[in-house]
């Protein structure tokens, strides 16, 4: 929650004024006055401005969160809209004292999945529910628009193509763009547009949980493999739904935004745009098939680039993708451990009778149960091991990039690793060497999974021969593993 967001929204005119309920632990805190900000673009976050009475203050003071709920009632005496968000985030709580028993109490709220239903009284509209999933800009689903200016200032917009996809379930999502304006106080329009997948439905409008559980899951499924294709983070951000009974609003919460802002280099991606639907209709199924998704994902969403992470900690993400996808292998494979937990219990107790009657070297007693401790660790394939197998399964070649795995003082990505996930840093020396190993580290990652999803790499931005011309640090990369050697080896 940004620091001055309170001050920011008093000087903005609010969108409506209710009278709200705060719950928090089974408790009620009733009619307490709040205005409500909701977003102009899909890209910001509503926000509330709570005005409790002196005694409400007092009860919320202290609170962290709690449930949001409000009616707007209508002239006919009846609920027009209706507010609703299970979590809001309290901050920036001040009181003014005009006197012994004159106070004014100011709470900033932050609601997360907020809710809005207008409820409808005209039942003419058709039958099925009409939904629009609002999404973050990405050019790979956006559908082409020419633009043309009339010498009257008049602009007209013509799509020349349709871009849509099938998910999960056969549900067809068209993406469309939606133009937005508006006129400033020296009169002067502004218009800017955002991104949306359209599709049709059966289930209500107000059904939030349903459209939740059964389709915000596929949607992220399928923009996570937008986010790979194009290395930009692509998420759905909220959505609209109208059937002929309401009209409901979902502004997603305890969500991490991507920065619609970050200028985009079109030739920086892992896929051509000209072959992302060949990539999709290859790779969806794949990943659909896919047993353990909750690990897919993970390698998927640790490929993505974040300007938010320093470069030690993008370096370890990305590392971290890739153990997933290695353990994941080892457990499908059966080849976490060497021996049975019954082989090796009788191997381990020889080698305890070993360690104990050592005479060369001989051992104290702290020391025998120092390796003693160890001896797990034996019966566990090794990561370099496990990895070798696993590249062979999926015909993996990375001859071409920084090894995983160094020879000799060699330095491998897997020694960084060890390194930063220790807490030892690298001096500030070898940062450029370490940009370089952690390009290599996301060529590595990704390449993997275009093998993992059955692409293509010849059609890719990561195949051997398009980062022999255009890679990042390739010519002189035995140079840099050796700068590196000192400072891992020592």
């Amino acid at each position: 929650m940004g620091q001055g967001k309170k001050a920011e929204l008093i000087g903005r005119e609010e969108n409506c004024l209710v009278y709200a309920t705060i719950i928090k632990n089974a408790k009620e805190i009733k009619n307490v006055a709040c205005k409500v900000y909701f977003p102009e673009r899909i890209h910001e976050k509503p926000y509330l401005l709570f005005k409790p009475s002196r005694t409400d203050a007092a009860r919320m003071t202290g609170l962290f969160n709690g449930t949001f709920k409000a009616d707007i009632i209508g002239i006919d005496k009846e609920i027009q809209t209706t507010m609703m968000a299970p979590e809001v985030y309290f901050s920036e709580n001040s009181t003014k004292y005009w006197g012994s028993d004159i106070s004014e109490s100011t709470i900033l709220g932050e609601p997360q999945n907020l809710h809005i239903i207008d409820h409808l009284k005209n039942h003419d509209k058709p039958d099925r529910t009409h939904v629009e999933f609002w999404v973050s800009p990405n050019s790979f689903i956006t559908p082409f628009i020419s633009q043309t200016s009339s010498y009257t200032g008049a602009i007209t917009q013509k799509r020349i193509e349709k871009c849509e996809f099938t998910i999960k379930g056969g549900t067809v999502l068209k993406f469309d763009k939606h133009f937005k304006s508006k006129t400033l106080k020296n009169n002067d329009l502004i218009q800017w547009s955002h991104l949306v997948a359209r599709f049709e439905t059966d289930m209500p409008a107000v059904e939030l949980v349903t459209i939740k559980n059964e389709l915000l899951e596929d949607i992220d499924d399928f923009l996570l493999l937008v986010s790979v294709a194009s290395r930009r983070l692509t998420a759905c951000l909220g959505w609209t739904a109208h059937d002929k009974y309401s009209i409901t609003k979902l502004y997603r919460g305890n969500y991490s935004f991507p920065d619609v802002h970050k200028e985009v280099n079109s030739n920086d991606v892992v896929v051509d745009i000209r072959d992302f639907k060949s990539f999709m209709k290859c790779c969806y199924p794949v990943f659909q098939d896919y047993e353990n998704k909750l690990a897919l994902r993970n390698a998927l969403h640790s490929a993505i680039p974040s300007d938010l992470h320093s470069l030690e900690t993008s370096y370890l993400s990305m590392f971290a993708g890739l153990e997933t996808l290695i353990l994941d292998f080892r457990r499908r494979e059966g080849a976490e451990l060497v021996l049975s937990p019954g082989q090796f219990k009788h191997l381990r107790n020889y080698l305890k009778k070993c360690i104990k009657q050592s005479t060369k070297p001989e051992l104290t007693v702290a020391q025998q149960e120092s390796i003693c401790n160890k001896l797990g660790e034996l019966n566990r394939v090794s990561l370099r091991e496990a990895f070798e197998s696993f590249c062979k399964k999926y015909t993996i070649y990375l001859t071409d990039l920084w090894p995983v795995f160094g020879e000799n003082d060699a330095v491998g990505l897997v020694d960084i690793r060890n390194k930063l996930i220790h807490g030892d840093p690298l001096d500030h020396d070898v940062f450029g060497t370490l940009i370089i190993a952690r390009e290599h580290l996301k060529y590595t990652l990704e390449r993997v999974l275009m093998r993992i999803l059955n692409w293509n790499l010849a059609k890719s931005k990561v195949s051997p021969e398009y980062l022999a011309i255009y890679g990042f640090g390739m010519k002189d990369l035995q140079t840099e593993q050796k700068k590196l050697s000192k400072y891992i080896h020592g």
